[in-house]
This record gives structure tokens, C-alpha cells and sequence, in this order.
């Protein structure tokens, strides 16, 4: 579990004995500091970890407005004061809640929940953002690209994923642009490799493989037929039953392989 680290400033030290007593009753918050005033809480947040901050209002020389202007990144805020005058502006901070002393135990609670639920998920997204970035981090060090076996300009080798896979072009029906990435489609398989689509149409031998649209390349071997589309347009039909279409600006390159007067 998870636990919240939970830093408390109030001036008062009845109220921040209240605060820790209450706060002892929940297992999932850590408090890690109890401050006594607006300048112990900056210099404690500007370098200390902190994800909830239970922050008086009015205190002597700096007030917790001033606190959270001083701050570069201010954690989930609950206000908790003697005065109702302040709520609005405290929104405006993006204060999570506005606890108005004196306020019940249950209503203490109902905010804590809601911080606890918001960080939980703020932090599970961060968890998963990081995951995604190490994956993406991995695969630069082994990024997959595409190199042509120069004993044998037959196969394509294929770096990815920790393996080396040796790929017989015969085998690969057409090749796709994927974002950053293209897509080969071979007979049970497909390869999702970090390679630019005009880098594989300059690997693949040129006698089997055409670039047909700025997205793909088709191996013509596999082509079974053609249908005629709008705009002098054609839509390739490969041996699997797979619609490839060919683009305007690359029927001519097609008509000419084909023999299509």
C-alpha cells in the first residue's frame, strides 16, 4: 500500500496535535513534518517530499496563500481555518477541500478520502507513464531496425525485442507506415519495427517490392488483382484477401510493372 505523505502547518499547536491524532487513525497516511508557521513549511516543502498538505490559513508573517506562491509545485491542498471568508480564494489556489474548524471527524475523513483517492490515481498514472517511458528507453537500446542479411539479400534480419529474427522477403506480403514505425505483414506474422517506410522501400529488392502509397509497399508477387477506384485510383488485392490502395502519384509506377497500358 501506497502510503500518503502528509505535512501539517498550523500555528497553533493544539491544532496540530488534533491534526496528528485524527491522522494516527488512518493506516494509509505517513505524516512526515508538522509545521508551526508559514516559513517552516516553504523551506520544508521546496526540497521535502510531500503529497497532501494540510495548511492553516492565517498565521503570523506569512499566510498559507503566501505558502503555496512559494512553492515551485504545490502537493494536493486541503485548507483547514477558523474563517469562512477565505474559500473562494482558497479554489482559486486548487485547494482540494475547505475544512472550517470546527468540523466533525466524519468530515475530516470525507476529505482525506478524496486526496487519497486523487493522489492513488495520480500516482498510478505516473507509475504507468514511467513504464511506458522505460519500455520506449529499452527499445532505443535495441530499437528493431531492419538490416538486409548481406550473405543473402534474401532475408531482412530483424532486431528486436532481445531476438534476431531472419525474415525471407518472399514471405512478406506488404509493408505498412505506422506512426514512427512500420508494420511488416508476412504470412503468420507481424513485425512492429522502428523503421521509416522509405528506409524498408530502399532495403526490399526493388524487382518484387513497389511503393504503392505514401504509407505502403506491396510485394507485387502477391498482388491477385486490381479494382479501378474514383479518381484514377486502384485498390490492390494481395493473395490473403488484404485491400491495399494504390494512390494516384504511384499508379503510373504500377501500371508500368504491371504492363498496363
Amino acid at each position: 500500500m501506497h502510503l500518503i505523505k502528509t505535512v501539517i502547518v498550523d500555528d497553533e499547536k493544539t491544532a496540530r496535535e488534533g491534526l496528528k491524532t485524527l491522522l494516527a487513525e488512518d493506516e494509509g497516511i505517513a505524516l512526515v513534518k508538522c509545521c508551526k508557521d508559514g516559513m517552516e513549511a516553504i523551506e520544508y516543502l521546496r526540497d521535502g517530499d510531500c503529497d497532501l498538505l494540510l495548511l492553516d490559513i492565517q498565521m503570523p508573517a506569512i499566510s498559507g496563500f503566501e505558502v503555496l506562491s512559494s512553492i515551485p509545485s504545490p502537493p494536493t491542498t486541503i485548507f483547514i481555518t477558523a474563517f469562512d471568508e477565505y474559500a473562494v480564494r482558497a479554489f482559486e489556489h486548487h485547494a482540494l477541500d475547505y475544512l472550517l474548524k470546527p468540523f466533525t471527524n466524519e468530515r475530516f475523513f470525507e476529505a482525506i478520502q478524496r486526496a487519497k483517492s486523487l493522489i492513488n490515481s495520480r500516482k498510478s498514472q505516473e507509475n504507468t507513464l514511467s513504464q511506458l517511458l522505460q519500455y520506449l528507453k529499452s527499445q532505443e537500446s535495441s530499437p528493431g531496425l531492419v538490416t538486409m542479411n548481406q550473405a543473402d539479400k534474401t532475408r531482412l534480419v530483424i532486431r528486436t525485442s532481445g531476438k534476431i529474427i531472419l525474415v525471407n522477403t518472399e514471405d512478406i506480403r506488404w509493408v505498412e507506415a505506422y506512426d514512427y514505425y512500420v508494420r511488416i505483414h508476412c504470412h503468420e506474422e507481424t513485425y512492429l519495427i522502428r523503421e521509416s517506410l522509405k528506409s524498408m522501400d530502399e532495403k526490399l529488392p526493388e524487382e518484387k517490392f513497389m511503393r504503392v502509397h505514401k504509407s505502403a509497399i506491396v510485394n507485387m508477387t502477391r498482388v491477385r488483382s486490381l479494382e479501378h477506384l474514383q479518381n484514377a485510383e486502384y485498390m490492390i488485392n494481395l493473395d490473403d484477401g488484404t485491400a491495399v490502395k494504390v494512390s494516384r502519384s504511384y499508379k503510373a509506377r504500377v501500371d508500368n510493372y504491371l504492363g498496363i497500358s
